[in-house]
């Protein structure tokens, strides 16, 4: 199988949050920082079952819409509660979440044709 562009958006961003969470305090380490590796996680499974189904693509994509949209709730938590700087969040929307979310939308879009 091979896996498409967005699969390496995800991974890509797993290991910059690896990283990152690694120097949130202690509070935030172990419960949002756990929450966002967990969804990013969820959202590189949801995009390989995508990928593998095509039977059930057009759900998985739905569910992986609304996996990424609690992401970046998720995300933008840690910016305000101070535990990612704002070259840590310019980086995640420039290099992840403005390419990846255009990359779900068009995946969805090709689908329901």
């Amino acid at each position: 199988m091979k896996k498409p562009k967005l699969y390496y958006k995800f991974y890509s961003l797993l290991r910059f949050l690896y990283d990152a969470i690694d120097n949130f305090e202690r509070q935030y380490k172990y419960s949002l920082g756990e929450e966002v590796l967990e969804l990013t996680w969820k959202c590189l499974d949801l995009t390989l079952e995508a990928c593998a189904r095509k039977k059930r693509r057009e759900e998985k994509l739905k569910n992986l819409s609304v996996t990424f949209d609690k992401l970046k709730v998720r995300i933008r938590m840690c910016q305000e509660v101070g535990q990612f700087s704002e070259g840590q969040i310019s980086h995640i929307h420039t290099h992840y979440f403005m390419e990846t979310g255009k990359m779900i939308g068009g995946w969805v879009k090709s689908t329901k044709k």
